[in-house]
């Protein structure tokens, strides 16, 4: 059901009577008990939506197209019908974009991914543009603000809200530009109107999310989730950002609407001095209207003869004035009671170096989830707010500046150092990497009969001894991983095509200790190249082989062989899983290609051109949308680009780094969207921060040796204390040294919650693998960063800003200079005249 946008008391509803459909247009009045206009939709509708001017009414069905009806028009009568962008039977949702003809979908894949798509209604045959996320079974909730032309994407079932830029006539339409995420599952949301909004503290909108409550039988809470845009001051109201707004009375009466008379709805002023005034003066001029208009129409309105059914206009005995005001009650759409205003909800604020003129162009702005909402959370826990508030995830997606530019790497002391490696392999394949790291153990290449790999515990720095504890494969070992679930578990692929996983003792180690060997898979190929393990899912490895002239990627769980995907004759160069374990992307060597599967159907989603060279290149995800690309150009020339992962066809962004005969390797941090590359081979260490389609050079860093290979850890072992965003190992030709990197802040002293989000739980599996494999969608874990007993920087109290009065100084050195001069004067009185007299001459007498 929705209330009809510009006349008061009609409304439009949807009813489904098995596989159909069916809209009705009805008054709220009680005179009126038959539907004023009907028309049958031959598939089940899920959703509708009516235009801002009340002209077409749009539903959403069963078949995963969106149906446009004209309710003026007689029955059946349809105005257009999308395409089947989104999979049938599956559920959709629609939503007009206020006034305009311009209309969201949103629904699932035939692959259960999410899906949004938006579409102008004079051209239906495609969508201007689209969006597809995580798969799910339930689809994304569509909200609009038509002031700051933002969509909020709501994920039902899920625990995300996003919000991307709606506006048809932008560069990049339904690009996300930021997303927060709340503790528990959400199961409904609704749009603040503007009017209640707190203007004087930016905020620009403000979304209610109805979240289940993670306990059983604690119910449900309602959690307000704001959106501010951040401003170097909040003292005066900022016209930009808030312009004139819908106001909550009707823009005309239910004949002029038969009539098809253009009317929109009057505006009001968001300005906290003038909004009272405003609004009173439009009901004035709306009353008076609705006078003049009452006395010359008639009070029965017949709709279509076919339905045979009439309608009163008639409100009792209510006066011109009171019939205004009751129209505006009657929109509950569009006015919220005369309660007590909310307090402002905690937010986490981006800092900018400009202002800009437009909300458009002020996307970036961040959210903050917390604050008061009704709740039926029990007092033996604590409640959902409170839980919000401690977990709020700090809004990071494309901020328009860079945020790192004074990024620093810096080495750990000596003492943290592992020095005299013995036998280090210095012959180590290209394409892989001789040095590894988990939260226990450190484990690089060893020269030597049979694939040897040395192994050290992370907590034993200093010299290496000589006798070291070695892990032997029984062949020259290829490619080594550690299991990002299990610290202790190694698994080593060789020349033999044989893949081992290792069991390290949690115990002293030396040339004596013994590697337990939990699991064996023979791959059936001639070669192995790579081995990658699933970033969600514990016990689930991909293996890159080579078979008869072709190289694919094996899936296997186990001992069990379940996909084969990207099977070429072209050769691969490298592989990489997403992030939510969905879709795998690789680069080929001959046919120059970047490609992503589906990991699960062998389905190829998406193919481009990649780096135009058949040297090594690496490949890596930047969150789950975007793909990282580090290789060569003509004549040797270094480069990183930046691919999105839906449309492979052209690069967002392109960096020529320099030109140099090392292989460069990409370290991704997806939380500050920030890109280290590993130059092998050479003492340097690039940096480049992701913001919008621009690649931004950050500080080199630089050792004196050479390096062979770089590994880290997950966000969670970092120094954030100290403002540590990378904790890493650099391995040398003798040494495997401590480095970490860091940004320098203004109040250290606090926990800096703009930088550090809630950031995945990479040490946890998130799915079952067998789940995983049945098709189940993967649902990341997140946990906190905030130290224990600091203070989050969001809720640090103001500083304190010491200023040097000036004047007061001036007045000291004014009263210091007359001391000096009366001083001086003083002497002089205390020789006199005379004195002087006497003395002159007395050195010539002598």
């Amino acid at each position: 059901v929705q209330f009809h946008p510009t006349v008061a008391d009609i409304l439009v509803t949807a009813s489904n009577t098995g596989a159909a459909g069916e809209l009705k247009l009805w008054s709220i009045d009680p005179a009126a008990s038959t539907a004023i206009w009907q028309t049958t939709v031959a598939s089940a509708i899920h959703s509708i939506s009516v235009r801002g001017d009340g002209a077409l009414v749009a539903a959403s069905t069963s078949s995963g197209t969106c149906t446009i009806y004209d309710p003026r028009q007689p029955a059946n009568s349809v105005v257009g019908t999308t395409a089947a962008f989104h999979a049938a039977d599956r559920p959709t949702r629609v939503l007009w974009l206020g006034e305009k003809p311009y209309l969201l979908s949103t629904g699932l894949t035939k692959m259960r991914e999410r899906s949004a798509a938006l579409w102008d209604q004079r051209s239906l045959t495609r969508p201007l543009a689209s969006l597809l996320l995580q798969p799910s079974t339930k689809p994304l909730l569509p909200l609009y603000d038509e002031d700051t032309q933002l969509a909020y994407l709501v994920e039902k079932g899920d625990s995300l809200v996003r919000w991307v830029d709606a506006d048809p006539s932008s560069a990049k339409p339904l690009s996300e530009l930021g997303s927060v995420s709340l503790p528990a599952q959400i199961a409904g949301c609704a749009l603040l109107p503007k009017r209640r909004l707190k203007v004087m503290n930016g905020e620009i909108a403000r979304v209610h999310l109805v979240v289940e409550s993670p306990g059983a039988g604690t119910g449900a809470s309602i959690i307000p989730v704001a959106h501010v845009a951040p401003r170097r001051s909040y003292l005066d109201f900022h016209s930009d950002l808030f312009p004139d707004t819908r106001a909550p009375l009707p823009a005309q009466t239910f004949d002029q609407w038969v009539a098809n008379e253009d009317a929109r709805v009057p505006r009001m002023s968001l300005d906290p001095t003038k909004a009272e005034e405003s609004l009173a003066s439009l009901r004035q001029a709306r009353g008076v209207q609705t006078q003049a208009t009452n006395a010359s129409s008639s009070h029965t309105l017949t709709p279509d003869p076919a339905l045979a059914c009439s309608i009163s206009t008639t409100t009792g005995h209510m006066d011109d004035k009171d019939k205004a005001v009751s129209c505006e009650l009657s929109r509950s759409g569009l006015i919220c009671t005369q309660a007590a205003e909310l307090p402002l909800v905690p937010r986490l604020e981006s800092t900018t170096s400009s202002t800009p003129s437009s909300v458009a162009s002020k996307r970036t702005a961040t959210l903050g989830a917390g604050g008061s909402g009704t709740k039926t959370t029990t007092a033996a826990e604590p409640s959902l707010e409170q839980q919000s508030m401690s977990t709020t995830r700090r809004l990071f997606s494309k901020p328009d500046h860079a945020r790192f530019k004074y990024l620093e790497g810096f080495p750990y002391r000596p003492t943290d150092h592992f020095i005299s490696l013995p036998d280090l392999n210095t012959r180590f394949p290209q394409e892989n990497d001789p040095l590894r790291v988990s939260a226990k153990f450190i484990v690089f290449s060893c020269a030597g009969v049979g694939g040897q790999v040395g192994v050290v515990r992370r907590d034993s720095p200093g010299r290496v001894p000589a006798k070291l504890a070695r892990i032997v494969h029984g062949a020259d070992v290829v490619s080594m991983e550690f299991d990002p679930f299990d610290e202790a578990v190694l698994a080593t692929a060789g020349t033999d095509c044989k893949l081992q996983m290792w069991r390290i003792p949690d115990s002293p180690l030396n040339d004596e200790s013994l590697f337990e060997l939990e699991e064996y898979i023979h791959v059936t190929a001639d070669r192995v190249h790579q081995i990658r393990f699933h970033p969600c899912a514990k016990g689930i490895i991909a293996v890159l082989a080579s078979d008869a002239g072709q190289q694919a990627i094996y899936v296997y769980h186990g001992l069990v062989l379940h996909f084969i995907v990207g099977r070429c004759d072209d050769g691969i160069h490298s592989f990489a899983w997403s992030p939510n374990g969905e879709q795998i992307a690789l680069t080929t060597k001959k046919s120059k290609q970047v490609q992503v599967y589906d990991a699960r159907t062998q389905e190829l989603l998406s193919k481009g051109p990649s780096m135009n060279s058949i040297r090594p290149c690496r490949i890596a995800w930047l969150g789950d949308s975007q793909l990282c690309l580090a290789g060569f150009g003509p004549g040797s020339q270094r480069e990183l680009a930046i691919y999105s992962a839906e449309d492979l066809s052209r690069q967002v962004a392109k960096a020529a780094i320099d030109i140099g005969p090392g292989v460069l390797v990409p370290i991704v941090d997806y939380d500050c969207n920030v890109i280290y590359l590993d130059d092998r081979g050479s003492r340097l260490t690039h940096a480049f921060e992701v913001v919008g389609d621009k690649l931004i050079v950050l500080p080199k860093f630089e050792l004196a040796q050479p390096s062979l290979g770089m590994a880290a850890l997950p966000k969670a072992h970092a120094n954030v204390a100290k403002c540590e965003l990378l904790r890493a190992w650099r391995l040398c030709s003798q040494a495997v040294e401590s480095i970490g990197f860091r940004v320098p802040r203004k109040r250290p002293e606090y926990f800096q919650d703009d930088i550090f989000p809630d950031t995945v739980d990479c040490e946890t599996p998130c799915i079952d693998a067998a789940a995983w494999i049945g098709g189940a969608a993967a649902m990341p874990r997140y946990i906190q960063l905030c130290p224990q007993g600091m203070t989050r920087l969001s809720e640090a109290p103001p500083e304190i800003v010491h200023r040097r009065v000036f004047a007061t100084n001036e007045i000291e050195e004014a009263d210091n200079t007359s001391a000096a001069i009366d001083a001086m004067l003083s002497r002089v009185d205390d020789n006199g005249p005379d004195a002087q007299a006497n003395d002159s001459g007395s050195d010539w007498d002598d």
